[in-house]
């Protein structure tokens, strides 16, 4: 029964082309869990926030979370932090697939510093690594990298890489593996091309160690069943996460850049359920996934004729879909296969070209800008110009930047036309619809994220989030007002735990959608901890984990210079919908703002106070 507890991180210098094995303590796991976890740990105690972006002192973190690998459900995510090129803050995105259950049972992470002079790629095969010359991958999209290298070394290894868009260190650049499986926001491509890395290629034979395997998988067997047999599984294995026309019920859907339609006919022509009809060609999991919302498809002919691509997520589908009034889904396809070919995130890309076509529209941008007329709902002109933004080419030099720094060189107020927070493009869900996402957004410490808090779960007030939240003062939360501050403390507490799923490294289905369907979820949660790791951790201990990794991000971003004034809502979403439950309403985020602070125990600029930070045990980073 009894295993090795301590684990290991790979540290590669990419100039002097080192490697060095970093054993970990018991302790760390207590302290951070793993994955994002164990990242801002390095960061910080590295003081990161000192270097620029594209420094050789900006390290690369790759980390898997605790039970990646494992035989929990959904348990194949890692992820990948640095100082952001874009936002020029805290960085991270986390990926699913099957890269991290490779890497799990060698690393729990791989740390790469410096830069090296010429393109290489590291190989890790069991107990040996080497990096090599990767100067013919260089300038190859990202599926024809995968491809080559699984050719010269096998299909069992696993790869992730970067694109040209990486190459060319385009600031949303992201890193791909397993066929459409995407760290995308936040520009980590960019970073990993900067240091000259165009790919990490991992097979291993070896086993995870468990504290005790059979009452770990006793559990985990139980979980997959529940899953497999839910409604949730059932839906997602139909549609995948693009459920548009759903979310469009509920004024979830954003429009025209962020327009105030509220509404809007083409969301029926983009659905999950016409691109099964019209391009399926096969579901697509992820590790020992079995809602499989992943998807291959193929368009046969035309101008948009695709093969073996990934099919858009839901994401993906509103950003060039409704957000640019494109009704074409077959060109939404073609940039998303696009898209990830190059190696750049479809959130930020999609949004800048909406952006754009803003910009078109008031006269901000002309045709002899772009070089081509920019009308809203034209595929075509939507298609050309995302190649400009992959390929940093014409007007896609300025548009790579993000909306952000694309604003203050475009200037004559297209400042007024961008939706973004921290300088992250906002994600396809409408604050002006759920005030309480709207402070998710406005307090994500990556920038607007809709994945880093489950804002919408506790909106619809899912009952296993009423149960572990116990701060609803005998009020269930689907019957508060849309702008009680009350939801201040919510969100707060999914922040935490949603820095627990990420270091945990499974999929955030495993946590929304586990919470209908597994009563006692974060009893076995716990019980799955311990049997891995032998580790006692109860559930007030594990929520003050999640919270620790999340003050711990906040004074990583207070270095950079972020405070109250950048928790905001943009101006393009301080008119409020004609429809959906926060009709006519705008929220005030000052006021949620002010009992988030409290509650968090910050003062009244938005940083943690040092009796805050003490007691989460993190006196040595004041």
């Amino acid at each position: 029964m009894e295993k090795e507890k301590d684990g290991k991180i790979l540290e590669v210098d990419l100039k002097n082309n080192t490697f060095k094995e970093i054993f970990y303590e018991e302790n760390l796991v207590k302290t951070f869990l793993g994955g994002p976890g164990f990242a801002i740990d390095y960061l910080m105690k590295e003081k990161v926030y000192k270097n620029d972006p594209y420094s050789e002192k900006n390290p690369l973190i790759l980390m898997t979370g605790l039970l990646t690998g494992t035989s929990y459900p959904c348990s194949g995510f890692f992820s990948v932090s640095a100082r952001s090129p874009l936002t020029n803050i805290h960085g991270e995105g986390v990926s699913g697939g099957f890269f991290g259950a490779e890497l799990r049972p060698l690393f729990n992470g791989i740390i790469f510093r410096n830069k090296a002079e010429l393109p290489v790629y590291l190989i890790i095969d069991d107990n040996s690594f080497e990096l090599k010359d990767a100067s013919e991958l260089w300038g190859l999209d990202t599926k024809t990298t995968i491809r080559e290298l699984q050719s010269k070394l096998g299909k069992q290894f696993k790869v992730a890489c970067i694109g040209p868009s990486g190459e060319k260190e385009i600031p949303m650049a992201s890193i791909i593996n397993d066929h459409g499986r995407a760290v995308g926001r936040g520009g980590m491509g960019a970073i990993m091309g900067s240091k000259k890395l165009k790919a990490i290629a991992v097979r291993s034979t070896k086993k995870i160690e468990y504290y005790n395997e059979s009452k770990f998988k006793e559990i985990t067997r139980k979980l997959m069943k529940e899953f497999n047999n839910s409604a949730m599984a059932k839906t997602l294995r139909l549609i995948g996460t693009n459920a548009i026309e759903y979310f469009e019920i509920f004024a979830d859907v954003p429009h025209q850049n962020w327009g105030a339609l509220g509404k809007w006919k083409g969301v029926n022509e983009i659905s999950g359920a016409v691109v099964a009809e019209k391009m399926l060609v096969k579901l697509k999991p992820c590790y020992l996934c079995p809602f499989s919302c992943g998807r291959e498809v193929e368009i046969k002919e035309g101008p948009y004729k695709i093969e073996n691509a990934a099919g858009p997520e839901y994401e993906t589908t509103a950003a060039f879909g409704s957000m640019c009034l494109n009704s074409n889904i077959e060109s939404i396809a073609f940039i998303n296969d696009y898209c990830n070919n190059m190696g750049v995130d479809t959130i930020s890309t999609g949004c800048t070209v909406a952006f754009a076509l803003n910009c078109y529209e008031n006269g901000i941008l002309t045709r002899d800008d772009i070089g081509f007329s920019l009308e809203w709902g034209n595929s075509d002109a939507i298609v050309k110009l995302t190649k400009l933004i992959c390929n940093n080419e014409g007007i896609g030099k300025i548009l790579s930047r993000g909306t952000r720094k694309a604003s203050e060189i475009i200037g004559k107020g297209s400042d007024q036309l961008t939706a973004e927070i921290k300088g992250l493009d906002l994600p396809m869900h409408e604050p002006r619809a759920n005030f309480p996402l709207g402070l998710q957004y406005a307090t994500s410490n990556r920038g607007a994220c809709h994945l880093r808090g489950f804002g919408n779960d506790i909106y619809s007030g899912f009952t296993g989030f009423n149960k572990l939240l116990n701060m609803n003062e005998g009020v269930p939360i689907k019957l508060r007002t849309i702008d009680d501050p009350k939801f201040a403390h919510d969100i707060a507490i999914s922040q935490n735990l949603s820095e627990i799923n990420n270091s945990l490294g499974i999929c955030r289905q495993t946590i929304s959608s586990g919470t209908q369907i597994v009563e006692n979820l974060f009893d076995l949660l716990i019980k799955a901890i311990y049997n891995l790791t032998g580790i006692s951790i109860t559930l007030s201990e594990l929520i003050e984990i999640g919270e620790r990794i999340f003050n711990l991000k906040r004074l990583f971003n207070v270095q950079c210079g972020i405070t109250k004034k950048d928790d905001r809502i943009p101006i393009k979403l301080r008119t409020p919908l004609s429809n959906g439950r926060a009709r006519n309403k705008v929220l005030n985020i000052d006021l949620m703002l002010k009992e988030y602070y409290k509650f968090r125990g910050w003062d009244e600029m938005g940083i943690p106070t040092k009796e805050k930070l003490k007691s989460l045990k993190l006196e040595e980073y004041i």
